[in-house]
């Protein structure tokens, strides 16, 4: 098909030979337009030039400036709702444009659906996902905004569809005003009644004048808007300059926070009534349907939120402030929709924390009454705690009660047990919910099987403690070294404070002390005068979790998780928890030991194709270590050569049909590496 050979031409940059394609279509062709327009769309960014007259309707013509429009459509799992969305896309009046389509790894015909429209389209560029990332639309968003060439970038949910005049609007907006951020309006429908509704944010909307520049300065109700971001166009350099882009963690509604950075940064805002997009409610899968202890992730955003508006500075900052405990008093609704009675305190615990740490920075301005009795009410729902132990479960029945009695055997600390059942098919469950019932600091949730990393995740906003630690199943501790080990951290403020282990050979009765590697490693630790020094030396020892705890703070403060992958999940939080530390500690005793087995399934040993997943734990670790732009070269050179060892390592366990395959990315890989 000439169509789709000329895009092929087109995307090569061979655009002479993808016009004389192009021309190939004949004016009786359904695709006669499409072939035109991309004719007349190479024309306007290269020398060449034809004599094609273009039929492709406008909603108006226009005089002023039309610059390259980027359009980010994350996808997951969405196929049924997915050709709507993309025709909405590319049927936009406003035609200068690049449609970026990410796909996250979905497990429907999703890629099929997006490659069928990419051969007929030479504006859709395609980035597939061999993993799904951590969270929602996050962390595919920021992967569009950091391929993005436009002068503006826009969102599209990829179940939602746009209206054909949208972006024309709202770029005229823009770019006649010259602001960082336009913002429309959007209409709603339910996916089974199909009735049609306003916006639901319509109070604030109201408020917020329209067709006029503002910035929060003049309108604080800016920030009570809907924060969805496919109502919006955004300067993309406006984005570039402040550093904005969504928080990446493994939780949902990451368009809050976003929301917040845009509108506390931006000093030219235009709101216009115009309808941008219809956007679908109450389908499966959307993340309003998540477990209700899930919702703690919002203790996620509110938390990043006040780190970000708390260097705000002069009357901005009052008005920052104001609103933010608004919002975190209008954020209450999390705790109401919970179904167990520990999560529900837990989070409230989290809430008041969160509003304590706030009024430290500034003091609590509001209308509400019930406020201040609500803080005091929350800080006491849930006891103060040294340290709050995580544990991902997965069918280890045989060795669970062995694990949860030596924590629980800890002397001289307040602290609770965090547990995540992940689709456990043995009497896990069951033990776990024994031991809930038997002491009230053990709390227990549940999720389908997604591996320990995701496990993890699950609980890390509802930690409170001090400290926290992150312990497997089917190992032990030595709780007395454990304790010893909270309070030296607690005494001396290390932000991360690492012990020894000790590795048991189960079958064989066995037992050691850590692997030489590390050991010879540890032995350097007394010459290490500098954090910078520690980081060095410790990002070098095996990437187990259980070897350390960090400061609940710094885990939050950070966005620190576990990576996505079932197979390497471990990868992404060793390293960002040492790149993140400011004040490491040690101490030489033996905390955990880690049970290793040759006869029963244990992660470790895979070698199928599951191990393709060191690839992407070591782009996405490689990707949270730039946000730390500080770190030195002597850790950069320790990154280099961990990632390189280990793509050695794994090669061997790699199945031999998709060697080629791991060949060709585990260079590009190396090859990043030697930019570094």
């Amino acid at each position: 098909m000439s169509l789709k050979k000329g895009n092929e031409l087109s995307r090569q940059g061979l655009y002479e030979e993808a016009i004389l394609e192009y021309k190939k279509v004949a004016p009786d062709s359904p695709l006669y337009d499409h072939a035109q327009f991309n004719i007349k769309h190479i024309e306007s960014f290269s020398h060449i030039k034809t004599n094609v007259e273009s039929h492709i309707a406008e909603s108006k013509p226009s005089s002023i400036r039309q610059p390259l429009l980027s359009i980010v459509m994350p996808v997951f799992n969405v196929a049924p709702y997915l050709d709507t969305s993309i025709v909405s896309a590319i049927s936009q009046h406003y035609q200068n444009f690049e449609l970026i389509i990410i796909n996250d790894a979905s497990t429907d015909n999703g890629k099929s659906i997006i490659e069928m429209h990419l051969s007929q389209d030479s504006r859709i560029r395609f980035i597939n996902l061999d993993h799904n990332t951590l969270g929602g639309a996050g962390i595919p968003s920021n992967i569009g905004i950091r391929a993005a060439r436009g002068e503006y970038i826009a969102f599209i949910d990829s179940d939602d569809w746009v209206l054909p005049h949208a972006f024309a609007n709202l770029m005229e907006q823009a770019v006649t005003h010259d602001v960082d951020v336009a913002i429309g309006s959007f209409c709603t429908f339910k996916e089974d009644e199909r009735i049609v509704s306003t916006a639901y944010d319509s109070v604030a909307w109201t408020a917020v004048p329209k067709g006029k520049v503002i910035s929060l300065k003049e309108c604080p109700d800016l920030l009570r808007l809907s924060p969805v971001p496919w109502r919006k166009i955004y300067k993309r350099d406006f984005l570039l300059q402040n550093k904005i882009e969504y928080p990446e963690g493994d939780y949902f509604y990451e368009d809050n926070p976003l929301h917040w950075f845009v509108i506390s940064k931006a000093n030219r805002i235009i709101v216009t009534e115009d309808t941008v997009s219809y956007h679908r409610l109450a389908r499966e899968g959307q993340t309003m349907s998540s477990a209700s202890y899930k919702l703690s992730a919002i203790c996620c955003h509110l938390n990043t939120i006040l780190n970000y508006i708390s260097p705000i500075k002069g009357e901005q900052r009052k008005t920052a402030f104001t609103e933010f405990y608004d919002y975190c008093y209008r954020s209450d609704w999390i705790t109401q929709r919970q179904t167990q009675p520990a999560a529900q305190n837990m989070i409230k615990k989290r809430w008041a924390q969160i509003i304590e740490k706030a009024e430290k920075e500034f003091p609590l301005t509001t209308n509400r009454a019930p406020f201040p009795k609500r803080i005091k009410e929350y800080s006491e729902a849930y006891p103060d705690l040294d340290l709050t132990v995580v544990m991902p479960v997965y069918n280890s029945a045989d060795l669970l009660r062995d694990s949860l009695d030596s924590i629980l055997s800890i002397k001289g600390l307040k602290f609770n047990i965090i547990a995540t059942d992940d689709g456990s098919t043995d009497e896990s469950l069951s033990i776990l919910q024994e031991y809930e019932n038997k002491h009230s600091n053990i709390h227990i949730f549940t999720q389908g099987n997604r591996g320990a990393g995701r496990a993890r995740n699950a609980v890390i906003p509802l930690c409170s403690g001090n400290y926290t630690f992150f312990m497997d199943a089917d190992d032990v501790i030595n709780s007395e070294h454990l304790v010893k080990a909270v309070k030296d951290a607690k005494k001396h403020n290390n932000d991360l404070y690492f012990f020894k282990y000790r590795i048991e050979f189960f079958e064989e009765k066995k037992s050691r002390d850590m692997f030489n590697a590390d050991e010879k490693l540890w032995s350097q630790l007394p010459k290490m005068k500098t954090n910078e020094e520690r980081q060095k030396v410790l990002a070098q020892l095996i990437n187990y979790p259980w070897n350390r705890i960090i400061k609940t703070d710094l885990l939050h403060d950070a966005n620190i998780f576990f990576g996505s992958t079932v197979v390497h999940n471990d990868i992404p939080y060793h390293w960002h928890s040492i790149v993140a530390a400011k004040n490491i500690g040690y101490c030489d005793d033996f905390v955990t030991t880690h049970r290793k087995f040759s006869e029963r399934s244990q992660i470790t040993n895979v070698s199928d194709a599951r191990r393709m997943a060191v690839l992407e734990a070591l782009r996405y670790t490689y990707e949270l270590m730039t946000h730390y732009p500080q770190q030195s070269e002597d850790l950069l050179d320790s990154w280099k050569t961990f990632a390189t060892d280990l793509l050695k390592w794994a090669k061997d366990r790699i199945p031999a049909e998709l060697q080629e395959t791991y060949h060709t990315k585990s260079q590009e890989i190396l090859s990043s590496l030697n930019k570094v």
